[in-house]
């Protein structure tokens, strides 16, 4: 009997994905020299370099629960962005049948995987040593999605899910156990309970666009003075103000970063009208979010972390809830996770 994927070690579980890798490039017209791994995280994503030089990204949607039609929006998306705008973005390439889509069977997962291959993006994520020039780029590069997302028609046979919901459409995951007894549970059911209720008056006022979704600095990049932005995986219907307070989670204590963020945002097109609170509100309830998703990813890395990633959720949430500020430097917390 075959050992489940999410109990496999991270370089068995690579093993296995680099196999489908492998088998999902023979759609393309290209010849493969060369097959790195770039991230095996949520999705898992390996360098392709070809014998004629250039170079691509694979992706195979490993943990992510995209429906084709969402996969499809995601694709139209980005292939708009890159003819209508000068952002630099991971551009989505057509297989030998002309298809920007495909899928591989996984035999350690005992389902198939979608693979997309997209242009490569040079140079390195943010990551901790952004700096506020570069946070102002990221602001700017979210206002200019957001501008074209209002005036952007998905294609027939595609759509993107509703990010109305505070868990952003992932299934609710939130169960008490050992990691996340009932006074736990409870803290983080109070949060979410918050964030629906601004999510509810804030969707009653505004009409929802595509977003980016998942717009933090591991995200994006960085080369020669020019930011690039990737990973649309995520992307859902929302509005504005979700993606700014999912980039301020990751920014968090840093507050110069995060007015950075705004302040280039705020050069392109107006910022989101909310109230301060509701804004403090939505940047808890990324943390809900990544709690939920964590508790059922079976990326053996984070797997691994769960003892300590998830009570450390639950004591922010509980700073939060006493404070009215989400951070992540609260006291009490078992290390740095």
């Amino acid at each position: 009997m075959s050992t489940p994927f999410a109990q496999l070690s991270r370089p068995a579980q690579v093993a296995r994905l680099r196999a489908s890798a492998q088998a999902a490039l023979q759609a393309y017209p290209l010849e493969v020299r060369r097959l790195r791994l770039l991230n095996h995280g949520f999705n898992t994503t390996f360098r392709v370099d070809t014998t004629s030089g250039e170079r691509y990204a694979l992706r195979l949607n490993v943990n992510s629960r995209r429906s084709p039609a969402q996969l499809a929006a995601e694709v139209a998306w980005l292939a708009a962005l890159a003819r209508d705008t000068d952002l630099q973005l991971p551009v989505p390439q057509p297989r030998r049948d002309g298809a920007l889509l495909g899928e591989v069977w996984n035999e350690a997962l005992g389902h198939a995987l979608p693979a997309t291959l997209f242009s490569w993006l040079p140079g390195r994520d943010l990551g901790e040593q952004a700096t506020p020039r570069q946070l102002r780029e990221v602001g700017r590069a979210a206002a200019l999605l957001h501008r074209h997302a209002q005036g952007f028609t998905l294609p027939a046979g595609a759509a993107l899910q509703s990010l109305r919901d505070p868990l952003m459409g992932m299934g609710d995951h939130l169960r008490p156990g050992p990691l996340l007894p009932e006074d736990a549970l409870a803290v983080v059911q109070a949060v979410r309970t918050q964030v629906d209720a601004v999510l509810a008056r804030l969707y009653a006022a505004q009409a929802p666009r595509p977003l980016h979704a998942d717009l933090h600095l591991w995200n994006v990049k960085w080369h020669r003075g020019r930011l690039s932005v990737f990973d649309f995986d995520d992307s859902g219907l929302g509005l504005p103000v979700q993606d700014l307070t999912i980039s301020a989670y990751y920014l968090r204590p840093k507050a110069e970063l995060e007015a950075a963020l705004l302040d280039g945002y705020a050069a392109v097109a107006p910022l989101p009208d909310v109230a301060p609170p509701d804004y403090e509100t939505l940047v808890a309830g990324r943390a809900v979010v990544l709690l939920n998703d964590l508790l059922v990813n079976t990326n053996a890395e984070w797997q691994a972390i769960l003892p300590r990633y998830v009570p450390n959720s639950v004591t922010k949430l509980r700073a939060y809830l006493d404070s009215g500020v989400f951070r992540h430097d609260v006291p009490g917390l078992l290390d740095k996770a």
